[in-house]
C-alpha cells in the first residue's frame, strides 16, 4: 500500500512538474448540508446540521459513539430514511440513482460475504458497477488494483470468513474503491487497525484526495484529526463546529483537537483567536462560533431530501433515462445472472446446506416409500403429491435464511447503494435457486419413479416441471418472508403459518370437495393447493389435460407474484 501511495504521488508529481505556480481556486463543493434532520423512533438523532464539504479533500467527522456519525454518513450515501432539510452530494440529491456508481460507501461493521474470498468478493461488486462482458477486462483490473491498494495481495484466495476483523475491514474498504468514485463515504474505515495498518491507509487517502477524490471519514478517535484537511465536530446530533484542525486548536486555545473538542462540548467560552498561533485562511473554512456557510452563488441549486424522497427514494436504475434502452437491459440482464453466480459460489462453500437442499427430500420421500411398504397404493396416491410438497418446503427454508443474512450482515444496505436493481437482486436469487430447484426436483423425481417404483400414468417430465414450479414458489415465499424476519430463529417460525395452513388444506389428507365451504374457500386460494391437483392430473392422465395447464398456470403466477412482493420489500432507505 505504501508502494501505491508513492507511485501515485510520483506520478501526480511528473503531471504538474513545470506548470507555473499559481493561486488555488477555492474548492467546489461535494456535499453541501442546511437544516439537516433526521428523527428516528421519536427520537431527534441529527438537529438542523449545516456543513460544507469541499472536492478533493479529507473531511474527517469526529464525535464520540452515538452523536449521529452514523446517521448522517447513511444520509449522505442515500440510505437513510425520513431525511428533512436540505442535503446535496455532487450536485444532486442524496440518494439519486445516478449518484450510485459515483458514490463509495463503506459501512461500520465489514459489509463483505463470509462465505466468498477476498477476490470473488471483489468480482461481484465490480460487476455490478461494470456489468457486461465487454468490461471483464477493466473489472479484472480493478479488482486486482483494489486488492493491491489494501494490501491483501496474499490473501486474495482466501475466504473473508477466515481473516482476522482488520482484514474484513479492508477488503470492505476496496469494494469501496472499484470503479473510481468521485466520494468515498468511510464509517470508521481504521477501527482495529494497528498502528501501521492506519498509516498505510491514511496515506492512500492523502493519496486518492490529491487525486480528486472527496473522502469523508469518520471516526471517535481524536488523534485521527489532524490527517484530516477539515473537521466536523459533532455531539449528541448537533455540529459544534467545522474547519481546518488548526483554525479549531487556535480558536480554543487548545494544543490538540481532543482538547478542542472538550472545550466546545463544555459550553461556550471565548473564541477569540490566540495570537500566537496563525489562524488558517484557506477557502472554506468556517470558524467554530459561525454560521454554516451556504453553497455558493455558482453551485447547483441545492435540493432538500424530501425532494429524493419523492423522485426516487426507492427507486431503481431502471427508472433512468437508459434503462429501457437495450444497452440498459442487457446491464440489468448482466447484473442478474452476476448475482445467481454470486449465490452459487457461495453454495458452494456451504455444503452442508446443499446436502439440505438436494438430499433431504429425497430421504423423506424414501422414508415415506418404506413407510408404506405395505400398501404401495397409498405411497402411490401422496408420493407425487410429496415431490412438490418437500421442495417447496425445503426451498423455503434456506432462501429465506439466506436472504435474511443478506440484510443483517449489512450487504444488502450496500448493494442497495450501488447501481443495482432490486428487480436484479431479486432475480438474481431467484435464477440461482431455480437452478437447484430443477436438480432437486430431477433427483427426487427419478428415484422416486426409477428405484422406489412411483405409479404415474402422465409422462415424468410433466411431473418434474410441476415439482420445479413448486420449488420456485417455496423461493419466492422465502424471499418474502426474509423481510418481516429480524433473525434466523424468527424466519423458521414463519414455515408453520405460511406452509401448515397450505399443507393441510391442500387436499393431500382430505378431499378439498369435503371440507367446510370456509376451508374450501381458502384452499381455492392457496396455491399449494393447485400444485397438488396438478400432480394428480399426472398421476392419472397420459397427456397434459387443460385442468393440468390450468394448475401450472395459477402456481406459475403466485410465484411470480411473490416474488415481485418480494422486491417491493425492498427498500433503498432504511429508519
Amino acid at each position: 500500500m505504501v508502494n501505491y501511495a508513492r507511485d501515485r504521488a510520483r506520478d501526480s508529481a511528473r503531471d504538474t512538474a513545470g506548470d507555473p505556480p499559481e493561486t488555488a481556486p477555492a474548492p467546489s463543493l461535494a456535499v453541501h448540508a442546511h437544516g439537516l434532520t433526521v428523527v428516528r423512533g421519536g427520537r431527534t438523532v441529527l438537529d438542523a446540521l449545516g456543513f460544507d464539504v469541499p472536492q478533493g479533500q479529507i473531511t474527517g467527522l469526529l464525535g464520540p459513539s452515538g452523536c449521529g456519525k452514523t446517521t448522517l454518513m447513511r444520509a449522505i450515501a442515500g440510505t437513510q430514511a425520513k431525511v428533512a432539510g436540505t442535503l446535496d452530494v455532487l450536485g444532486a440529491p442524496a440518494g439519486h440513482p445516478r449518484l450510485r456508481p459515483r458514490i463509495g460507501y463503506v459501512t461500520q461493521a465489514p459489509s463483505v460475504y463470509d462465505d466468498l474470498t477476498v477476490r470473488q468478493n471483489l468480482d461481484y461488486f465490480a460487476a455490478v458497477l461494470q456489468p457486461g462482458p465487454a468490461a471483464r477486462a477493466e473489472r479484472r483490473a480493478a479488482v486486482t488494483r483494489a486488492i493491491e491498494d489494501v494490501d491483501l495481495t496474499d490473501h486474495a484466495d482466501v475466504l473473508a470468513a477466515h481473516l482476522s476483523g482488520g482484514q474484513r475491514s479492508r477488503v470492505s474498504l476496496a469494494v469501496a474503491l472499484l470503479g473510481d468514485p468521485e466520494l468515498l463515504v468511510l464509517d470508521e474505515p481504521t477501527v482495529g487497525l494497528d498502528p501501521v495498518l492506519r498509516r498505510d491507509l491514511w496515506n492512500l487517502f492523502h493519496t486518492l484526495a490529491a487525486r480528486g477524490t472527496t473522502l469523508l471519514v469518520s471516526s471517535h478517535v481524536m488523534d485521527e484529526a489532524d490527517r484530516c484537511h477539515r473537521l466536523l465536530l459533532l455531539r449528541d446530533g448537533r455540529l459544534l463546529a467545522e474547519g481546518t484542525p488548526e483554525s479549531l486548536r487556535a480558536r480554543t486555545h487548545s494544543a490538540t483537537v481532543e482538547e478542542a473538542f472538550l472545550h466546545l462540548a463544555a459550553g461556550p467560552h471565548d473564541l477569540t483567536p490566540d495570537p500566537r498561533t496563525p489562524e488558517a485562511t484557506e477557502p472554506g473554512t468556517v470558524p467554530v462560533d459561525a454560521a454554516p456557510v451556504l453553497a455558493p452563488a455558482t453551485a447547483p441549486a441545492p435540493a432538500t431530501a424530501a425532494d429524493a424522497d419523492n423522485a426516487d427514494a426507492d427507486a431503481d436504475p431502471d427508472a433512468d433515462a437508459d434503462a429501457g434502452r437495450p444497452a440498459g437491459r442487457r446491464a440489468s440482464a448482466a447484473r442478474t445472472t452476476a448475482t445467481a453466480a454470486r449465490v452459487l459460489r457461495q453454495l458452494r462453500h456451504d455444503p452442508r446446506t446443499i446436502a439440505l437442499m438436494l438430499l433431504v427430500p429425497c430421504a423423506m420421500i424414501a422414508l415415506l416409500r418404506y413407510v408404506f411398504d405395505a400398501s404401495p397404493r397409498t405411497f402411490d396416491g401422496i408420493g407425487a403429491s410429496l415431490l412438490g410438497i418437500f421442495p417447496m418446503i425445503t426451498m423455503f427454508l434456506v432462501t429465506s435464511i439466506a436472504t435474511l443474512r443478506e440484510r443483517t450482515s449489512g450487504t444488502l444496505e450496500r448493494l442497495l447503494a450501488l447501481p443495482l436493481g432490486k428487480a436484479d437482486l431479486i432475480g438474481g436469487y431467484a435464477l440461482a435457486f431455480g437452478l437447484l430447484a430443477i436438480v432437486q426436483s430431477a433427483l427426487a423425481t427419478a428415484l422416486s419413479i426409477g428405484l422406489l417404483g412411483l405409479d404415474v400414468t402422465g409422462s415424468p417430465w410433466l411431473l418434474l416441471l410441476v415439482a420445479v414450479l413448486d420449488a420456485l414458489l417455496g423461493t419466492a415465499l422465502g424471499l418474502f418472508v426474509s423481510a418481516f424476519a429480524a433473525s434466523e430463529f424468527q424466519a423458521v417460525q414463519f414455515m408453520p403459518a405460511v406452509l401448515m395452513p397450505q399443507l393441510l388444506l391442500c387436499g393431500l389428507f382430505t378431499a378439498r370437495d369435503t371440507m367446510q365451504p370456509a376451508l374450501k374457500a381458502l384452499s381455492d386460494v392457496l396455491p399449494m393447493s393447485y400444485a397438488v391437483d396438478g400432480m394428480d392430473q399426472v398421476r392419472h392422465h397420459a397427456d397434459a389435460t387443460p385442468a393440468f395447464v390450468h394448475d401450472t398456470l395459477i402456481v406459475t403466477a403466485c410465484a411470480l407474484l411473490v416474488l415481485t412482493l418480494g422486491a417491493a420489500t425492498l427498500r433503498r432507505r432504511t429508519p
